[in-house]
C-alpha cells in the first residue's frame, strides 16, 4: 500500500511538472509554417519586434492579433459553411489587400442605366457586386423577377452581407479598422482563394 501511495505521489509530481526542467515555448504555428509571411508578403519583423518577439506593443502586432481573431470569428460563424477564408484569401502576397477598380463597376453600372431606372444605391450595390465576383446579374437574380430569392447567390448573398456587420467588433475603430468589400476576397471570382498558388 505504501508502495502504491508512493508510485500514485511521483506520478502526479511528474504530471504537473515539479522538478522538471522548463521546456522552451513552441513558435506559434504561423512561425512554422510562415503562413503570415506568404499572405502578407512580410518579413516577421513587421509585426514583431526583433528583440523580443513576445512584444505586443507594435501596432502591427495587435492588428494582426485581431486579424486573427476575425478570420477564427468568421469562419466558425457565417463562413462556416462555405468553406471559410485565411489571410491569403483577401491579401494575396500584399499588406493591403486589392480594392475594386472605380472603372470596373462604373461601366456595369452605366451598361444597365436604364434597368436601374435612376435609383443610384441599387445600382451601385448591383455594379459592385457583380464586378466583384465577376458575374452577370442572372448568377444571382431570376430574369424578369429581380427579388425572387430562389436562386443559390441570392441567398450567399444575404448570408455574406452579415459579415459587413461582424468584421467592425474585433476591432477598435479609433485606432485602425479594415474597410471591408467583396472585392478583397472575390476579386472578380465567384470561388475565393484560400492558399497562395504554386
Amino acid at each position: 500500500m505504501i508502495r502504491f501511495v508512493a508510485l500514485a505521489v511521483g506520478l502526479t509530481v511528474a504530471a504537473s511538472g515539479a522538478g522538471v526542467r522548463a521546456q522552451a515555448p513552441r513558435p506559434a504555428a504561423h512561425a512554422t509554417t510562415r503562413e503570415y509571411n506568404t499572405a502578407l508578403g512580410v518579413d516577421c519583423e513587421h509585426c514583431h519586434s526583433p528583440a523580443d518577439f513576445a512584444d505586443a506593443t507594435r501596432p502591427t502586432y495587435d492588428f494582426a492579433r485581431r486579424m486573427q481573431r476575425m478570420v477564427a470569428g468568421l469562419n466558425d460563424g457565417p463562413l462556416k459553411t462555405l468553406g471559410g477564408v485565411t489571410c491569403w484569401s483577401c491579401h494575396r502576397g500584399h499588406t493591403a489587400p486589392a480594392r475594386l477598380p472605380r472603372e470596373n463597376w462604373e461601366s456595369i453600372a452605366s451598361a444597365h442605366a436604364a434597368e436601374f431606372g435612376g435609383r443610384e444605391s441599387l445600382s451601385l450595390a448591383m455594379s459592385v457586386y457583380s464586378a466583384s465576383l465577376g458575374v452577370a446579374c442572372s448568377h444571382c437574380h431570376v430574369d424578369g423577377d429581380w427579388s425572387a430569392g430562389t436562386k443559390q447567390g441570392h441567398r450567399t448573398v444575404a448570408l455574406m452581407a452579415t459579415i459587413f456587420d461582424l468584421i467592425p467588433t474585433y476591432f477598435d475603430s479609433a485606432v485602425r479598422a479594415p474597410r471591408t468589400q467583396c472585392f478583397m476576397c472575390h476579386q472578380g471570382r465567384t470561388r475565393i482563394e484560400r492558399v497562395a498558388g504554386p
